[in-house]
């Protein structure tokens, strides 16, 4: 946690992100857990523990809660490509 209370957010390396890939299309809620876990920092929480700590807008949410295709898709297109969570996608609030 950082010194506002939050998750601290890190970068995933390159094989972090090759594994996520390489995972994704077996099983994309199990490949994003994986990856969620290492930016976030929190080695064995669930997906949905994940979710609600990564502290997207409840839109975003609701939409990876029930794995949405899209939402799944987006994510992992983000953290292929940033390596991290987008700032501007986390709500201060939640």
């Amino acid at each position: 946690m950082d010194a506002r209370g939050t998750n601290a957010i890190t970068r995933l390396t390159k094989r972090d992100v090759e594994q996520l890939l390489a995972d994704y299309d077996r099983d994309p809620v199990a490949a994003l857990t994986m990856a969620l876990r290492r930016v976030l920092d929190v080695g064995d929480a669930s997906w949905p523990a994940l979710v609600q700590s990564a502290r997207f807008s409840d839109t975003r949410t609701a939409a990876l809660l029930v794995t949405e295709q899209r939402a799944l898709d987006d994510l992992a297109a983000e953290l292929n490509e940033l390596r991290t969570l987008n700032d501007r996608l986390i709500t201060p609030d939640g």
